[in-house]
């Protein structure tokens, strides 16, 4: 009886088996703490917090699963900012996972089917892409050009074999290249490369969309195919990636968020807007995304390509009436400000041989008192120097959405910004090139 008894208390313990993640950070002395987080496209960052954990004086760390976890990829980060400092792993809800984690060779998964074959398919794969680079040149054989693809088809089969029945089953899938059916040159490789490249993502898998997966894909798709130099096939790319995506608005809004963003920081204001005003602005209104709706509206405000926001001077006339220069350049500041009290010098400097009639400086001092800065501005008699009240909160330096100083705006005569330099180097090639 007593046997019994013991046997239907151990019963819970079989049924409902928890699994762990545990793994090793070296050097250990680089790393703190570990979040645990599950992905997931309707979250605000696309992941879902679930825990964390420090290292040990080892430089281990472990996590146990609750029963409860669903299958699916998580994410384990152990930095700021969290897109250079993670990486994913697939729990199948079956598996203890372990790995060790060194900071130039990132990760390697010691235990769990799962990630092992993702990872020995990722690394054989790309092994075997790599003979791409050379098999194009226009002394290979056709029997090498052939050799060389069915290697790469063989990686690619076995794999998928090996992973059937499994969630890496599906990652892998995604992998497969065109096989060309005859030797081809480069320029129509990369036509069949880019003809099928979507050929292979089921956009609605239900494993794979809840991935950074998804959002990567059509992200390369854009750059890999895409030139800055012609803004048509650019754009025309974009099209190409949201119609593959389908009915996935949270995979589209993380491209798209991601595209935008390099555009703006490409100072490629068409495409940035071509972005926002076809996709971006729709997408978000629909998500009550307000914060990245101020954020598309501040840089049509105040992007390269748009007319600077208006504003009045101190001796009543207003930026826009100002017509005694070609270029003017408007700098935003403080007198309190340390990184300000040094550059400004520089750029006084570096604008004394330089003629008002082809460049005039309007300075914009964000202030909270008016000492010291009508003491400071004594030093540069020939700048417009503009009074603003209210520092932060002053209306016009969140219209031109202002958020660190100094910061610079080159104008043309119409007040249209032609640039954004981002430091005092960029800012004294910027004038250089204009003030020729």
């Amino acid at each position: 009886m007593k046997k019994l008894v013991l046997l239907f208390f151990a019963l819970p313990c079989f049924c409902i088996s928890q699994h762990t993640i545990s793994g090793t950070f070296a050097p250990k002395e680089q790393y703190s703490k570990v979040f645990l987080y599950k992905t997931q496209p309707d979250a605000e960052d696309y992941v879902t917090y679930i825990s964390y954990t420090g290292l040990d004086d080892e430089g281990k760390i472990g996590f146990s699963l609750d029963e409860e976890m669903q299958p699916g990829m998580y994410q384990l980060v152990f930095g700021i900012p969290r897109i250079a400092n993670h990486f994913d792993f697939i729990y199948d809800g079956n598996e203890d996972i372990s790995f060790s984690f060194k900071e130039k060779e990132g990760v390697t998964f010691l235990s769990s089917e799962e990630n092992m074959l993702l990872q020995e398919y990722n690394t054989r794969f790309n092994e075997a892409k790599q003979l791409l680079t050379s098999v194009f040149a226009p002394d290979v054989s056709k029997e090498t050009f052939t050799n060389v693809f069915n290697a790469i088809e063989a990686v690619q089969t076995t794999y998928e074999a090996k992973s059937e029945g499994m969630l890496a089953n599906h990652f892998i899938k995604t992998g497969r290249i065109p096989i060309p059916e005859k030797k081809i040159s480069q320029k129509e490789y990369n036509a069949l490369e880019k003809e099928e490249f979507f050929k292979n993502v089921d956009f609605n898998d239900p494993v794979i969309k809840e991935s950074f997966y998804l959002v990567n894909i059509p992200i390369s798709y854009i750059f890999k195919f895409s030139s800055k130099n012609d803004t048509q096939s650019y754009m025309h790319n974009i099209d190409n990636a949201m119609t593959a995506i389908g009915d996935n608005p949270y995979v589209k809004k993380r491209v798209l968020t991601s595209v935008w963003k390099n555009a703006v920081a490409d100072k490629d204001m068409e495409v940035a807007n071509y972005i926002s005003n076809n996709y971006l602005e729709e997408i978000s209104k629909e998500q009550g995304d307000i914060k990245l709706l101020d954020e598309i509206a501040t840089y049509k405000r105040a992007g390269v390509g748009a007319i600077a926001p208006d504003f009045n001077l101190d001796d009543g006339r207003k930026l826009s009436d100002l017509d005694n220069a070609k270029h003017y350049l408007l700098i935003f500041w403080s007198s309190t400000c340390s990184h300000c009290l040094k550059e400004i010098p520089e750029v006084k400097k570096f604008l004394a041989n330089k003629d008002k009639h082809t460049l005039q400086v309007v300075a914009f001092g964000l202030e909270n008192d008016e000492h010291p800065w009508k003491d400071t501005i004594k030093m540069y008699p020939d700048f417009i120097q503009v009074y603003g009240a209210g520092k932060w909160d002053n209306a016009t330096a969140k219209e031109y959405n202002i958020t660190a100083t100094p910061t610079y705006f080159v104008l043309d005569a119409d007040k249209k910004i032609v640039a954004k330099p981002d430091s005092l180097e960029d800012l004294e090639k910027t004038i250089n090139t204009i003030a020729k």
